[in-house]
C-alpha cells in the first residue's frame, strides 16, 4: 500500500506530536486539578489543628474509645523517599529514550514500576497499622484523607508505570517518547505531594 492511498484511507489521521501536545494539555489539567485538592487538604489538617474545637483533635480516652495517639510520621518519610527513588529511575528511563538507548529506557521503567509497587503495598500498610478509626477526632479523619490520597495517586502511578514499562517493552517508544515525558511529570507532582503529606503529618 502506498502512502497516498494509507493518508486518504486513514483521513482522520494524526501526528504524533498533535496527539502528544492534545494528552500534556489534558495531563496539566488533571494535575491542576489534583494539586488544588491536595493544598486544600493541607489547609484543611492544619486549620482544624489550630482551631481544636472541644479538643477534638486528638480526643482522649472515653467511656466508648480509647485516645487517638497520632501515627508516627517517619512512615509518610519513608514513602516520599520510595516515590524519590521511583522518580530518579524514571528519569534515568527518560534519559535513555533521548538518548534512544532502548535497554536504559525498558531498566529505568522497570524499576519505576517496581519503586510504585513497593510504595503502594508500604501506604496500605500504614493504613491498616493506624490505631484508630476515621471518626476517632479530627486528625484521624486528616490523617485517612492525605493517606488515602497518596495511596489514590501511588495506585495510578503503578498503572500508569506498567503501561509505560510494557509499551517501552513493545519498542513503541523507538520513534517518539512524548508520553515518557508526561509520566515523568506525574512522578515529579507525586514526589511533592508524598513529601507535603509527610511535612504536614510532622506536626501533631
Amino acid at each position: 500500500m502506498s502512502v497516498e492511498t494509507h493518508a486518504h484511507s486513514n483521513p482522520h489521521h494524526e501526528h504524533p506530536d498533535a496527539v502528544g501536545s492534545r494528552n500534556r494539555l489534558g495531563a496539566i489539567l488533571i494535575l491542576v486539578a489534583d494539586i488544588a485538592f491536595a493544598l486544600s487538604v493541607i489547609f484543611v489538617y492544619f486549620y482544624l489543628k489550630g482551631q481544636n474545637v472541644n479538643g477534638m483533635w486528638l480526643p482522649k480516652a472515653s467511656d466508648t474509645a480509647g485516645a487517638t495517639t497520632p501515627v508516627s510520621s517517619m512512615g509518610a518519610w519513608y514513602l516520599t523517599a520510595i516515590a524519590a527513588v521511583g522518580l530518579l529511575t524514571h528519569r534515568y528511563a527518560l534519559a535513555g529514550v533521548r538518548a534512544k538507548n532502548q535497554t536504559q529506557l525498558k531498566l529505568g521503567s522497570l524499576m519505576a514500576l517496581i519503586a510504585s509497587l513497593v510504595g503502594l503495598v508500604y501506604q496500605g500498610m500504614q493504613i491498616n497499622s493506624a490505631s484508630f478509626t476515621i471518626t476517632m477526632g479530627a486528625y484521624a479523619s486528616c490523617y485517612y484523607l492525605i493517606a488515602g490520597l497518596n495511596f489514590m495517586h501511588l495506585l495510578f502511578t503503578v498503572f500508569i508505570s506498567l503501561g509505560n514499562w510494557n509499551r517501552s517493552r513493545l519498542g513503541i517508544y523507538v520513534s517518539d517518547h512524548w508520553h515518557v515525558d508526561i509520566v515523568n511529570v506525574w512522578w515529579i507532582w507525586m514526589t511533592v505531594s508524598s513529601l507535603l503529606g509527610a511535612f504536614t503529618l510532622s506536626f501533631t
